[in-house]
Order: C-alpha cells, then structure tokens, then sequence
C-alpha cells in the first residue's frame, strides 16, 4: 500500500474538494491520488464520480464504480477511499426520496420527467447533481468528498449551474436548491476546486480561464493548481553525445552519436518548453503550485497511484 505520507494542509481545508481540468490531463488520477492521500491520513474519503465514469474503481484496485457505495482501499494510516457515481438520474431519483415520493412513483417519475425538467430548464441537470454533493455534505456522509468533475468545457456550466438558476428562478424548489448548492460552493470552509493541467500550451491555456472563472466570477476558493505530467530535469542534456563519451573515456560509433543528440534535443526541447508553461502559469496565476511527474507506462496501474499521492503531499512551489 505504499508509505505512510503527511497530509498537506490544503487537502485537510474542506469537506469537499473538486477536482476539475481539461479532458485528457489527468483528473480522474489526481482525484484518485487525492483520495489516498488524505485516507492515508486517517481521512474516511468518499470518491464520487459525476460523468458516469467507472474506471476509478479499478484504478483504486476495486471494482467499477456505480451508484452504490464500495470501499476501494483501506491505507496504512487508517483511513479509508470510498467511491461512487452520481449521475442525474441518480440524483433526481433521490431528490424525489428526500421529498417524500415513494418508491414506484420515484421510478416512474425519474425516468418520465428528467428530460422534460432538463429540457426546459438549462443547468438542472447539474443543479441535482451538485445537490445530491451537498446532501452528502449535510449528512456528513465522509470526513472528506472529493468530486471527480466534468472537463473543462463542461466544468464552468457545471460549477455555474446554481448562480445561473438563482438568477432565472425566483422561488421555489429549485430556487431553494440553487441557494443551497451556491452556499456550499461558495464557502471557502466547506469547499474548494483544485485544478489540473499538463504543462503543455493548451491546457495551460484553459486552466488560466479555467481559474479566473472559478476564483474572480464565482468567487470559489481554489486550492493549489497541480501541474500533472512533468519531466524531471535532466542536467546532462546540456551536452552532446560526443562530449558525454569523451567525459567518460568511452567511444561510440557515428550513428549512436546521432541516435543519442536527435534524444536530447528532444528531450532538451521538452524541457524548454515546460520551462516556458511553467513561467506563464507563474505570470497569469501567482498561485501554490504543485508538479507531479510524468510517468512512462503504457498503462497506470494501482501501484502508481503512490507515487503520485506521494508527489501530491510535497510543499507547493510558490508563485
């Protein structure tokens, strides 16, 4: 399971913490590392899964997430990761439950009106999500919810569905919904949004509107931004193969000489251009920032989801 890790000060802040960045950038894996590292602490985690995505059971070692509950991974420090979805029919079905509507009535209705309240209303869908997040909240359902969030492009509407609905409906359930949902996302003692990008151009790009989003328009407290995907310095791409060789009294043959510079120049690029991403981020977001290494493997497995909660738990760079 991996060594005992101190959980950094961030992570304890809040009850809920969601994760949010560009799709393909590595959320989920944040999320899931997250979640073992604040467990390792001694933390109960409940992981919930808000698009339907399964696969952060079998990431975390267990089976793939649904709408009931199962625990995923129990580390040395005592805590525990729980995971779950949480889609819109699930919500809206127990939201109904929550009011009072019994069972056959609660089937019926989820599965007739969702897409007419849906249709007819831009942003409930969200809405009950977020709601079901906040009744977990209220029921103190775990010491810590981490929300896995849509990507990106949908993460705003996501995130805005509850100012948007206070702005349009004036009373009523879903007004009272939209007060409620707003008041969690907006306390900076119960919830908080860590970002993710890659420190590639893109990203880089749509996490710094990403931010002033959340932070400036929403007013949502955010945590450190986590920079996934970084390569490790390496000082030897300073020289060439010719001059490594001769460093080392060795002599190598005309084409490894080539084979070896066209590897660092690439490698010397790559660096170059993180070096670049990670100065726009220091300009556009003066913000804590936290790097997680690149790792070379065709798949991720379990096990290298301690690496990175372990990475997760290091002192954020400053600004």
């Amino acid at each position: 399971m991996g060594p005992v890790r101190s959980t950094p000060v961030w992570l304890g802040r809040t009850r809920v913490l969601v994760v949010v960045g560009k799709g393909g950038v590595g959320t989920s894996t944040v999320a899931a590392a997250a979640a073992i590292l604040a467990a390792d602490g001694g933390a109960d985690v409940l992981l919930v899964s808000v698009d339907g995505k399964p696969g952060l059971g079998g990431l975390l070692g267990g089976k793939p997430l649904g709408p009931d509950e199962q625990t995923l991974r129990t580390p040395k420090g005592g805590g525990r990761v729980r995971g779950r979805t949480v889609s819109p029919q699930q919500a809206f079905g127990d939201y109904l439950s929550l009011k009072g509507f019994g069972g056959l009535f609660r089937r019926a209705a989820s599965a007739a009106s969702l897409d007419l309240i849906a249709g007819s209303t831009p942003g409930m869908e969200h809405l009950l999500v977020l709601g079901k997040i906040k009744e977990l909240d209220r029921e103190r359902a775990a010491d810590l919810i981490i929300v896995d969030a849509p990507p990106a492009g949908h993460a705003t509407p996501f995130l805005r569905s509850a100012s948007a609905l206070q702005a349009t409906v004036a009373s009523g359930p879903v007004r009272d919904q939209a007060d409620e949902v707003s008041a969690l996302l907006t306390d900076h003692l119960r919830c908080q949004c860590l970002l993710v990008t890659l420190p590639e151009e893109t990203p880089v790009n749509e996490v710094i509107e990403l931010a002033h989003d959340l932070d400036d328009d929403l007013g949502l407290a955010l945590a450190p931004l986590i920079v996934n995907g970084c390569w490790a310095d390496r000082p030897g791409l300073s020289m060439t193969a010719a001059a490594a060789a001769k460093q080392q009294k060795v002599t190598l043959p005309a084409a490894t000489r080539r084979a070896l510079d066209h590897a660092v120049r690439f490698g010397r690029g790559r660096l170059d251009g993180q070096r670049e991403q990670f100065a726009r981020l220091g300009s556009a977001l003066p913000m804590p920032r936290v790097h997680l290494p690149r790792l070379p493997v065709a798949r991720l497995l379990p096990e290298h989801l301690d690496r990175l909660a372990t990475a997760l738990a290091t002192e954020p760079v400053a600004p």
